[in-house]
């Protein structure tokens, strides 16, 4: 499931995202990540209740991570990184969406 909503100021979001992130889902996690970015200047990505995580939808929030900084936009994460999540991460040899230069730790654990 897929649940986003924006603050009262517009500039702000919330994606939560729980259950499996598979390949059944990406295109409605694709059209979410698309709206998402162009409505808002800082998302808050929650995954606290994600189940499943396959490498399409890895690579789909790797992906808008990236094109989410690189037009000068924050990404944050609040909540904790399901094991399942972080055991998919680590095996699909993903250390960041930005390499040595993920500063908000989306797979590192890093601090926001």
């Amino acid at each position: 499931m897929i649940d986003f909503s924006v603050d009262d100021t517009g500039s702000t979001g919330t994606l939560i995202l729980s259950g499996p992130l598979t390949i059944q889902h990406a295109l409605s996690l694709k059209e979410t990540l698309l709206k998402v970015g162009g409505d808002v200047k800082h998302l808050i990505l929650n995954l606290d209740q994600v189940s499943s995580l396959d490498l399409t939808a890895l690579q789909m929030l790797c992906a808008a991570h990236r094109e989410w900084v690189k037009k000068g936009k924050k990404l944050t994460r609040e909540g904790n990184v399901p094991d399942i999540v972080n055991r998919v991460v680590r095996e699909s040899g993903f250390t960041g969406c930005l390499e040595n230069d993920d500063v908000i730790g989306l797979w590192t654990g890093a601090s926001n």
